[in-house]
């Protein structure tokens, strides 16, 4: 089904406008008072002379204002963007200046690093919410849409827009533009399909599924920051099953007061960010917890990170917990799924979605031959592009046989029944001395270890072998675990070609809060060392 979220959301408000929309530590608002917030930050906006197509930017971490100012911006046409709330004055200036922003909403604990912004670059509006005292002179106090009558206005017919920047591990964060009818289409699985229900064809069928007395209430528990498509996209997708969105407020994470929150919310799905956030998660259920199992939680999701089968069996042991893990990124997708229901269906297989595709070295289509290898695609629903980078757009967008395709470089191995082996990455795979190593391969074997709690693997230049491969490594105690041991772990498991050169020690990766590396640091830290 394609739509407008914000029209959809409308329906579903006026449905259930008693039931719980969103819960933000103490904060608590119903459907009804979600709905009201919105059109009073819409009535805002367009007091202040914003409308469709104005680019409103969210720096800010998880909180409910963050939800009603969206929905907001969403019914009046504006194009919300986020932007990572670690970055500092810098970073913050060239992301507004490359999604021309028009309104720029932060919280109070933020304000010191906007007054810091480029006076040139600082959008026509500024929203502050006042967690703190008021800190940017001229700000507009977020508390003031309390002055505004609720706007009754009609969201765009055919959806708005939204832009979502990358992680920018390899250079400046890039936006990439969805059409919301489009990104409705793709989500049509995580919201209903994930859950057993057949998707709806109409708003009617929307609104009728969240009216369902039958089925269990979703209450879903965002752990992983709204900077990451995947916890802010199925934040949306609760809002269409009028269900319940669960927010820790805070720019960090206090896994003691995430195990209280799953349990005194009786949360139904966790989205996390891989390991990252499962792992301290898990350590402080086993801490914190009243009971070792929960009573409540279904399912666990997450996207795009490393999401071991070590972690994932920790989750299983919770109960009857399903668990969700996707290859997507932030260009598109979902490209497969890898779905366990326990420890049993471990490790973890990943079976292509419907719309995904493996293309051979002459770009056919190879996913229904079973030993075939080829790169990973995605061929559905898609977003328009890079945000004012039409020659990256259409690299990343290829039109092949008049099919516009998106690859995220992925290798894979074809198996039975559209499963597929995980190769590694195209673009980081190593060439030493005309053997291919996946990195993949290297960093799961590193990884076995008991002391190694997080793994890098790339190629650095080698005047012999064209790249030598180079691990960086996190472990629990260096003095337990050398570099030489681990070469000999890893020796004893692959071929000689595939083993580190080098591996370097370190207390932390320091991923960042989407769990991504920086490379370019990561790599530098390297040259710097030998």
């Amino acid at each position: 089904m394609r739509g407008s979220y914000a029209e959809l959301w409308k329906l579903v408000a006026a449905a259930v406008p008693e039931r719980t929309a969103i819960v933000a530590g103490d904060q608590r608002l119903s459907y009804q008072e979600f709905e009201d917030q919105a059109a009073r930050f819409a009535a805002l906006l367009r007091y202040h002379g914003l409308g469709a197509g104005d680019t409103i930017a969210f720096y800010m971490y998880n909180r409910a204002e963050y939800l009603t100012a969206f929905y907001g911006a969403l019914k009046i046409g504006a194009v919300p963007v986020s932007i990572n709330f670690r970055y500092r004055e810098g970073e913050v200036t060239a992301l507004l200046d490359n999604c021309e922003a028009a309104v720029l909403i932060y919280p109070s604990s933020l304000a010191e690093t906007v007054k810091q912004i480029d006076a040139t670059s600082v959008p026509k509006v500024l929203i502050e919410v006042t967690d703190e005292p008021l800190g940017v002179a001229g700000a507009i106090a977020y508390d003031s849409l309390a002055e505004f009558a609720p706007l009754d206005v009609e969201a765009p017919p055919s959806g708005g827009t939204l832009m979502v920047y990358t992680g920018g591990t390899t250079g400046l964060p890039k936006a990439v533009v969805w059409d919301e009818p489009d990104l409705l289409e793709i989500q049509m699985f995580s919201t209903y399909g994930a859950l057993g229900i057949s998707d709806p064809q109409s708003p009617a069928e929307v609104v009728a599924i969240a009216q369902d007395p039958s089925l269990e209430p979703t209450v879903m528990f965002a752990l992983a920051p709204f900077i990451h498509a995947t916890a802010l996209f199925t934040a949306m997708n609760t809002f269409l099953l009028g269900g319940t969105v669960v927010l820790l407020p805070s720019p960090s994470l206090d896994t003691r007061q995430a195990v209280a929150t799953i349990e005194q919310e009786n949360v139904t799905r966790i989205i996390v960010a891989g390991d990252a956030v499962a792992i301290p998660l898990m350590d402080a259920w086993d801490k914190y917890a009243s009971s070792p199992q929960s009573e409540s939680l279904t399912s666990a999701m997450s996207s795009g990170m490393r999401f071991s089968d070590e972690t994932k069996a920790r989750i299983h042991n919770l109960g009857n917990v399903v668990i969700i893990d996707i290859l997507a990124s932030t260009e598109g997708g979902p490209y497969a799924l890898g779905i366990s229901r326990s420890a049993q269906d471990l490790p973890t297989r990943f079976q292509l979605t419907p719309d995904a595709v493996v293309l051979d070295d002459a770009m056919h289509e190879v996913q229904d031959q079973p030993g075939a290898y080829g790169i990973l695609g995605y061929r559905g629903a898609l977003p328009r592009g890079y945000y004012k980078d039409d020659k990256k757009t259409q690299e990343t967008y290829p039109i092949i046989n008049g099919t516009r395709y998106v690859m995220p470089g992925d290798h894979v191995k074809v198996e039975l029944d559209r499963y597929i082996e995980l190769l590694g990455r195209g673009s980081s795979v190593v060439n030493t001395g005309g053997e291919k190593v996946f990195p993949a391969e290297v960093e799961e074997v590193l990884l076995d270890h008991p002391a190694v709690t997080d793994a890098v693997v790339f190629g650095v230049a080698d005047e012999r072998w064209g790249e030598r491969v180079v691990a960086m490594v996190a472990v629990e105690d260096a003095d337990d675990v050398t570099e030489e041991v681990l070469l000999e772990f890893v020796g004893q498991r692959l071929a000689g070609y595939k083993k580190p050169r080098q591996i370097f020690l370190r207390d932390s990766l320091d991923r960042g809060p989407t769990g991504k590396l920086d490379m370019r640091t990561i790599k530098s830290g390297i040259t710097s060392t030998k």
